[in-house]
């Protein structure tokens, strides 16, 4: 069988993992959760990676057990200026261009974040589309629900006709 889609994670699959963003991102969502909870720094990145591994992102655990507003949440955590952290990598832009299939970036990410990254890469015209965990309706990856609807916002390829890369 051929395959007709990809699926691309955003943060640190479509731009090297030392870039430093994801470790900022990390730190914003810290400094978010020691200001809402009040709890002692040192409690903060156990909690989060407690929260990730339960619910797929810190975000759920935190919606799920302290009503967080995610709009707010996801506002904070990724304002964050890209030009300090991402370049645009023309070997990444051909080798997207020059795949036959049709791409999507599929993210725990919410869309405005994704924009913002694909727009800063000069990527943004490689993909056609963002399945954002709004389009999700908030299910995320590693969730079934999660990769269910990206087949449906992806116009329902085959499961066994698509590739997911991921970090």
């Amino acid at each position: 069988m051929e395959y007709t889609t990809i699926f691309f994670d955003l943060d640190d699959t479509l731009y090297d993992s030392r870039t430093g963003l994801w470790d900022e991102i990390r730190k914003r969502m810290s400094s978010y959760m020691q200001e809402l909870l009040g709890l002692p720094w040192d409690e903060i990145g156990e909690l989060r990676q407690k929260y990730y591994q339960a619910y797929g992102t810190t975000l759920r655990g935190l919606q799920r057990h302290h009503q967080v507003n995610a709009e707010e949440f996801l506002a904070y955590v990724h304002d964050i200026p890209l030009d300090q952290y991402l370049e645009p990598n023309p070997n990444v832009r051909n080798l997207l261009k020059e795949l036959p299939q049709k791409k999507w970036v599929f993210t725990n990410a919410d869309a405005n974040h994704a924009s913002r990254v694909l727009a800063r890469l000069e990527l943004m015209d490689c993909f056609d589309g963002i399945v954002d965990l709004r389009a999700m309706q908030f299910a995320c990856k590693p969730e079934r629900t999660a990769y269910e609807r990206a087949l449906v916002m992806a116009g329902n390829p085959l499961p066994e006709a698509c590739i997911m890369l991921d970090d």
